[in-house]
């Protein structure tokens, strides 16, 4: 038996291996076991500080214990921006090789027109054209077959309205012949006019059903007018209905038809940009706009 293997890193890579977010936890907590412990040591002080404020000396004593733990936040920061940054600028640099090659293929998100289309999008969009001209081609021959048939009905309708005429005209001449003609002639000539007229509503129903069955050919799917499949590779080209919404002219928007779909949070940034615009100073039913004191610590 040979010695040698052959491995395949893409197939193993990350087998029976620990998991490395959890080894930079651990990494992190034995690093700044100290810088921990710090902030533990801070929030046991501040829990012991008096819970009414009653006098100034009070206000300075838990304004210096914020002041410490500010600066002991802004030092925890400080060392996570300092950690984080090679993972960033790792995880950066593989998303930009990985998407780099991804947008060469297809936009990555399917609505964002600001990216070029890639080459999916380019041959895909070519599918697109040649099914919308296959789409109406067959709408166009659904439609000319429906038009024929209402007109085959059309004209059957008229067949049967002068072949019912006639049929009464022969009834009339029935009637004015009784006195004259024999019972047994009578009866032919009704039989005969019962005839012609059976035969004229069966030949109006039958050009009814074609005509309903024309109007039903061109209620066919759309993805079965342009499905097809190819017997070699198995590729299966057809469509689906997709609804889409763009934006052309915003100025045209009606925005109270779009504001029950803006939640509270989209609402309210845009509501303090307008205040803001405005110097805070203009009232808005629905909203409390104006300026308040804030505490600093400094």
């Amino acid at each position: 038996m040979s010695d040698t293997f052959i491995i395949n890193p893409r197939a193993t890579l990350g087998d029976n291996q620990p998991d490395p977010a959890q080894a930079v936890a651990d990494r992190l907590a034995r690093d700044y076991v100290d810088t921990f412990l710090e902030t533990d040591r801070l929030g046991d002080e501040a829990g012991q500080m008096p819970e009414l404020v009653t006098s100034d000396d009070t206000a300075l004593r838990l304004g210096a214990m914020i002041k410490r733990m500010k600066d002991h936040d802004a030092t925890l920061e400080s060392f996570r921006e300092a950690e984080k940054l090679p993972f960033l600028r790792g995880g950066n640099a593989v998303d930009n090789t990985f998407f780099v090659q991804r947008d060469k293929l297809a936009r990555r998100r399917k609505g964002d027109r600001s990216v070029k289309p890639g080459w999916i999008d380019i041959l895909q969009a070519r599918i697109d054209n040649w099914q919308a001209q296959k789409r109406a081609a067959e709408i166009a021959r659904l439609n000319e077959e429906r038009r024929e048939a209402e007109r085959l009905a059309a004209a059957e309708q008229a067949r049967l309205r002068k072949l019912q005429e006639e049929a009464q005209e022969a009834e009339r001449a029935l009637a004015r012949a009784r006195s004259e003609a024999s019972k047994a002639q009578r009866a032919a000539e009704a039989a005969e006019a019962a005839r012609k007229q059976a035969q004229a509503q069966a030949e109006a129903d039958r050009a009814r059903e074609q005509a309903e069955e024309a109007r039903l050919a061109t209620l066919v799917m759309d993805a079965d007018i342009v499905r097809t499949r190819s017997q070699d590779n198995g590729v299966l080209l057809t469509s689906r209905q997709e609804g889409y919404a763009i934006l052309i002219d915003r100025s045209l928007i009606n925005m109270n038809t779009l504001a029950p779909y803006f939640t509270d949070n989209e609402i309210e940034k845009a509501l303090r940009g307008w205040a803001k615009a405005n110097g805070h100073k203009v009232a808005m039913p629905g909203a409390e706009i104006g300026f308040r004191q804030r505490g600093v610590t400094r």
